[in-house]
């Protein structure tokens, strides 16, 4: 959908580009009088400021079929009848960036927060070798470490994500006809053909490239459904490629969504052509979407603010690069349990965040991950 913001803010900015729903890029106009000329529009983000009621109908009747949000600093009884009058919608500044959001979500785009699958958490990339698999397994491993039921399960088509220091009995291209005969009821199961990695299960991904074109959609739900009602928390590594059902059905039926993109042209370029190509076919609605930046460099030349800008997702974290990654990965088989401290820490303040959006976690905000890196910014 394409959007106008009217004389634009920072505030109506934001809720422009966390809208997912709405393309990208958006159209800034400084006079109602630009909007007529262009036909595609099909809403209008604006702050009140001096309007009146009257405005309102007087904007209604000049645009009858666009969808239209005012924010307000103040309550005024008049006014936001007057908005409900001519289905226009009118939100209070003070109620935050994210009820907006949700808002909009359920009001304009009709999608309802998807709960059924809270505890669900997708973890997928921009492009080839980005770093979902490592990612994934060390929130994983950090959340089983405070105590959370995790599984991680591999969904990658092209990667089984086989950790070198962990002997691997079975991967999903095996456990795949257990799901479809209904073999795997449960989460008892389901545990038999996992991976056990100190307190973490771990689901190894398709080692059979000849069958990922062969993956149907319903063994894979059945396989997140068991999990999910099992495990406390369940992180799903999509990986980067999306031409199968193993993506389409891990990205459908997770709440969480966290995109990986590393400051390269290639994290631009192929994400895009995946977008435009084939994800745009389908519809996700999770509650909280995300995007990190792996191997975070300060110098880079794209920088994760224009990531974040084109990918159109809220940027969460920036993780640093791992110099030492692939001998870490080699004698660990996790990163997060190779003692990197700047690497640890940013992946703990992650897995915070994903237990905050899963299970409600409740923390002091002076110890939150936002809140230490706010700190950390005013130390430096």
């Amino acid at each position: 959908m394409k959007v106008a913001i009217y004389q634009p803010s920072e505030l109506l900015k934001r809720i422009a580009l966390l809208t997912s729903q709405f393309d990208d890029p958006d159209l800034e106009i400084q006079s109602l009088d630009d909007l007529g000329k262009e036909r595609r529009v099909e809403a209008l983000l604006l702050e009140r400021g001096d309007m009146s009621a009257h405005d309102v109908l007087l904007l209604r009747e000049k645009f009858p079929l666009l969808k239209i949000l005012i924010i307000y600093d103040e309550y005024d009884e008049f006014f936001n009848k007057s908005c409900i009058t001519h289905d226009v919608h009118s939100l209070s500044k003070q109620i935050g960036e994210k009820e907006v959001l949700r808002i909009l979500q359920v009001e304009w785009f009709g999608l309802e927060e998807a709960t059924e699958f809270q505890n669900v958490v997708a973890i997928h990339g921009t492009h080839r070798q980005v770093g979902t698999t490592q990612i994934a397994l060390s929130i994983g491993n950090t959340l089983a470490e405070l105590n959370y039921k995790v599984a991680v399960l591999g969904l990658n088509p092209y990667n089984p994500g086989e950790l070198r220091p962990y002997k691997t009995k079975y991967s999903l291209d095996q456990v795949y006809d257990l799901l479809e005969g209904g073999v795997i009821k449960n989460g008892d199961d389901l545990k038999k053909y996992m991976l056990e990695i100190g307190k973490l299960h771990y689901l190894v991904g398709n080692a059979d490239f000849y069958k990922s074109p062969q993956f149907e959609k319903e063994p894979i739900e059945h396989l997140i459904d068991v999990a999910k009602s099992y495990f406390d928390v369940v992180v799903l590594d999509v990986g980067s490629f999306y031409d199968s059902f193993l993506a389409i059905t891990a990205l459908e039926r997770s709440n969480t969504h966290i995109l990986v993109a590393t400051q390269e042209n290639l994290s631009i370029n192929e994400y895009n052509r995946w977008k435009k190509q084939f994800l745009s076919r389908f519809s996700f609605h999770p509650k909280n979407s995300y995007m990190v930046v792996n191997k975070y460099a300060s110098n880079a030349i794209i920088t994760p603010k224009q990531l974040e800008q084109t990918h159109n997702t809220n940027l969460l974290a920036q993780i640093p690069y791992f110099p030492e990654a692939a001998d870490a990965e080699y004698e660990e088989g996790i990163l997060s349990r190779a003692g990197y401290k700047a690497y640890f820490k940013v992946i703990e303040g992650l897995a915070k965040s994903v237990a905050n959006d899963v299970m409600n976690f409740k923390e002091d905000k002076s110890k939150s991950f936002f809140g230490r890196l706010k700190k950390g910014r005013a130390r430096a």
